[in-house]
């Protein structure tokens, strides 16, 4: 369970970073979060080959919770920082630097997924015991921020929503499905998790 929020945090951390500055290399910050996305998709295969000799690998499901939540991070601490940020060009409505950076890191979560890809995978009871409880998790997310941003819109006062443009809003609404995603891709593989320790109990007892 601690991996699975430090790497959420983690991720988070890093688009967050990317979009205020920090950037180690001369490219766009988009390319060096794709390129994280491909090269962190690389060393879990690697990894998780090498498990697969103890019978320790997860399977295809969760690799692929492992993949989203990871990607979902990514973007979502990038474009919350840009939102948050004033005279950003979603602000503005204008220029397009988070567009193509947040898209080029899409693209590199494609390619990442593409490394990850398991053709004969197949999924059991377990998988879609957990998948189905994380959809109610990433549900009740969903409703709860909508509302959240529909009491904000209708209750706030009109000055404090001035600068709530309709293209602010549209993105701040594409975040929040994206916010709802990356929690329900957490609870998933926070299930896992629980069902990795449940077993491990009951093989020591």
């Amino acid at each position: 369970m601690v991996r699975v929020l430090s790497v959420l945090l983690g991720f988070l951390a890093l688009g967050a970073a990317l979009a205020g500055g920090w950037n180690p290399l001369p490219i766009r910050a988009g390319y060096v979060g794709g390129a994280t996305l491909v090269l962190a998709a690389l060393a879990a295969r690697w990894y998780w080959r090498e498990r697969q000799v103890s019978g320790d690998d997860p399977g295809a499901a969760e690799r692929h919770a492992w993949l989203c939540m990871v990607g979902t991070a990514l973007i979502c601490g990038f474009v919350g920082v840009v939102l948050m940020t004033p005279g950003s060009e979603i602000h503005r409505s204008v220029g397009d630097t988070g567009g193509v950076d947040s898209w080029t890191m899409f693209a590199g979560g494609l390619i990442a997924w593409g490394v990850l890809y398991d053709r004969n995978a197949v999924s059991d009871e377990r998988d879609r015991a957990i998948d189905a409880h994380a959809q109610k998790i990433g549900y009740a997310a969903l409703v709860t921020l909508l509302l959240v941003l529909l009491l904000a819109l209708g209750l706030a006062p009109k000055h404090a929503m001035a600068r709530f443009t309709h293209w602010l809003i549209a993105n701040t609404l594409l975040m929040l499905i994206m916010v709802a995603a990356l929690i329900q891709y957490a609870a998933q593989l926070l299930g896992y998790a629980r069902s990795a320790l449940q077993l491990d109990r009951g093989a020591d007892a």
